[in-house]
């Protein structure tokens, strides 16, 4: 997170106690600033605002009327922190010190093009810009971090039914639930795009858990009057569990990888109705409205994937081989892309099976081969929605692009399709004609429709 050595003023124009207020006025109007610091044998004695030179004697020295009360802040303090206290004592500028000594000085215009990329005006959250540099900055410090991925269950149909004012209501609530269950010390929080929320955290994968488990627990029960209904989330965990220290690390990639694994990891809790799941072989939390009992002779499940209770089993089991009958196949009826800032993107796609169709949008951020991994992340959950519930879905394992020289790239997927007795990784292609996004949208197709087509 950036902090006020990123933004403040080092070369600071300043007074001695014996200067005359005529020479405040000059350096204040010369420069274009509204308050100067008074130094002697370079120790700060006092400050000058211009607002306290108004009508006085040009004559009298400044160490008359200067303020000798002096709030000052480390360099190291993050941004958001110095706005806030700006606020509360009414200043707009603040002398940052380290060791007794005057290092610049940080005012409000200094913060507010800052506050505007790195927050989110609605939530006050920190967007996933912050978090990223965060997370760059502990896996340089050789920390190992985790990831925890929230996505509100049902929000689009939920802004649909009660308006957009109340969505907002909603966004507020959850920011607040995040906020008062996190260690500052420890973790970050953001959010992440539209209803996805993230925190990255240093604590290792247990505790990460626990927090996710503690998290759902409060959205399903914190009362809000200004909400007609209860919220609720899926939740995706993935990281802390590295015993020795990385090599040769690419800290950029590997915050992706466990941003896109925990993203996962929350697309696996949703389709198999668990409150929190996590790819990483840890046990997933059974959704607790929902959670029927594992029996005794429960066959053991590989450590490699999650362990989530199995709802009752469906009628329609997923095989291999085709179960003679009916094949449908589904097709891609449109495919959009928007761009925010900070590196954000939105990607919706919408599928049809016949005359039905479900649409699906995936929001986060899109640095490189990331937008296709959002692209293909939408696929699948559309895909999902066209499958029985609860316990079937589709979860997007990998995204590849091979580049063959003069003929056309080919986007290869790797998937994993859901049900309740098993999972099975499946693989698809497409080649790229004129439009990436649309081969990896055909690539997941290619994966899975031949799995799928009797269950659709």
């Amino acid at each position: 997170m950036k902090t006020v050595r990123h933004v403040m003023t080092a070369d600071v124009i300043r007074l001695s106690p014996t200067n005359k207020i005529k020479t405040a006025i000059i350096l204040m109007k010369g420069h274009n600033i509204g308050g100067l610091p008074v130094l002697e044998n370079d120790q700060v004695v006092g400050m000058v605002d211009y607002h306290d030179i108004l009508g006085k004697d040009n004559g009298v020295p400044v160490e008359n009327i200067m303020d000798r009360e002096l709030v000052t802040i480390p360099p190291d303090m993050p941004i958001p922190d110095a706005a806030d206290l700006m606020t509360k004592i009414g200043s707009g500028r603040l002398l940052v010190m380290e060791g007794g000594i005057l290092l610049g000085v940080v005012t409000r215009a200094d913060l507010l093009p800052e506050m505007g990329k790195s927050f989110d005006p609605l939530t006050g959250l920190p967007r996933a810009d912050s978090m990223r540099d965060w997370g760059i900055a502990a896996l340089r410090r050789g920390q190992e971090i985790t990831v925890i991925f929230i996505d509100l269950d049902q929000f689009g149909q939920f802004n649909k039914k009660y308006g957009h004012i109340t969505g907002d209501k909603v966004l507020k609530h959850v920011a607040q639930i995040l906020r008062s269950s996190a260690d500052t010390e420890r973790d970050l929080l953001c959010r992440y795009a539209g209803d996805e929320f993230v925190i990255a955290t240093t604590r290792n994968s247990v505790e990460a858990r626990e927090l996710a488990t503690l998290l759902n627990e409060k959205f399903r029960t914190t009362e809000n009057p200004d909400l007609p209904e209860p919220v609720t989330g899926s939740i995706g965990v993935h990281g802390g569990k590295r015993s020795k220290e990385r090599e040769l690390v690419h800290y950029e990639a590997t915050l992706d990888n466990l941003i896109n694994l925990a993203s996962k990891s929350c697309t696996v809790a949703k389709t198999q109705s668990a409150a929190v799941a996590s790819l990483n072989g840890a046990e997933a939390a059974p959704a607790p409205a929902a959670a029927p009992e594992i029996p005794e002779a429960a066959p053991e499940i590989p450590e490699a994937a999650p362990v989530i209770a199995p709802p009752p089993p469906q009628p329609a089991p997923l095989r291999e081989e085709i179960v003679p009958g009916e094949r449908r196949r589904l097709r891609i009826r449109s495919l959009n892309l928007s761009w925010g800032s900070a590196s954000t993107a939105t990607a919706e796609v919408e599928l049809a099976n016949g005359e039905a169709t479900r649409k699906h949008s995936r929001s986060g951020f899109a640095p490189g081969n990331n937008t296709l991994r959002l692209v293909v992340e939408a696929a699948a959950e559309a895909i999902s929605e066209f499958l029985p519930s609860p316990g079937y879905g589709v979860v997007a394992e990998s995204v590849n692009v091979v580049h063959s020289g003069t003929a056309e790239d080919i986007v290869l997927i790797t998937a994993l399709v859901i049900t309740p007795q098993h999972q099975l990784r499946v693989c698809g292609s497409s080649m790229v004609k004129q439009d990436i996004y649309r081969a990896g949208v055909a690539a997941l197709l290619d994966a899975v429709n031949r799995q799928i087509s009797t269950l659709i």
